[in-house]
């Protein structure tokens, strides 16, 4: 027999949790068992109380979820490495096909690879990521 005080419990176990989670999770539950703590002090069997907690619960994680996961997903972080991709930089240390070179691109050095030799100071395009290497290539405007 489920009586008022044990949907209070239910309810502050379910708010507590959700206040020590990010998830947005055990906040509907806890909705629930408000609701079926009302329905309880009411007089409403515990064949209604449980059914509308169990119902309210469900619809609300179900309508919340998507929302839920936008607000608490992380914020897609790129590697300092992929931001580089596209940029152009200049080269410190000669780039020899097999060999590889160094390349400075926004103030700071790099390891650069590249399918042809560039010359010390002529300035790449960074293409690719391999490895710990940037794939490069001679900039157009040169």
């Amino acid at each position: 027999m489920l009586g008022f005080q044990a949907w209070v419990i239910i309810a502050a176990f379910s708010f507590i949790g959700e206040m020590l989670t990010a998830g947005f999770f055990l906040l509907w539950f806890g909705i629930g068992a408000c609701v079926a703590a009302i329905l309880s002090y009411m007089g409403f069997s515990d064949v209604i109380q449980i059914s509308v907690f169990i119902i309210i619960s469900l619809i609300l994680l179900i309508i919340s979820r998507p929302l839920a996961a936008r607000i608490t997903k992380e914020p897609s972080k790129k590697a300092a490495s992929d931001r580089l991709i596209g940029k152009k930089g200049y080269v410190t240390e000669e780039i020899l096909p097999g060999k590889g070179g160094l390349v400075k691109i926004d103030g700071d050095t790099w390891r650069a690879i590249s399918n042809q030799k560039i010359e010390k100071d002529k300035p790449v395009i960074v293409e690719r990521i391999e490895s710990v290497k940037l794939m490069v290539k001679l900039a157009e405007d040169e």
